[in-house]
């Protein structure tokens, strides 16, 4: 299951993070379609005429999202794997 998702929306998330200057790593696993979503809407740093500390500002912001959304990821999952060990006892 895991992997589907990955397939799916991690590796498209990541491409289009590192295609707008974000860490493709952070987007890799940042909650699936949600993050293929998010990072879909943010605000390109590379976007032509902004800026070069808005260029930064919006990297900055792109990777704290992009890890935000991975660490509930990873979270929801141990939460997921707890829940499961428990049940299976």
């Amino acid at each position: 299951m895991f992997l589907i998702g990955l397939i799916l929306f991690g590796i498209p998330s990541a491409f289009i993070a590192s295609s707008k200057g974000f860490k493709s790593l952070r987007w890799l696993i940042a909650l699936g379609l949600i993050g293929l979503i998010v990072v879909s809407c943010k605000a390109s740093a590379k976007e032509r005429g902004i800026s070069p500390e808005e260029a930064d500002a919006r990297a900055k912001s792109g990777d704290s999202t992009g890890a935000t959304l991975a660490w509930i990821d990873v979270g929801l999952s141990v939460l997921f794997l707890l829940i499961v060990l428990s049940v299976s006892r």
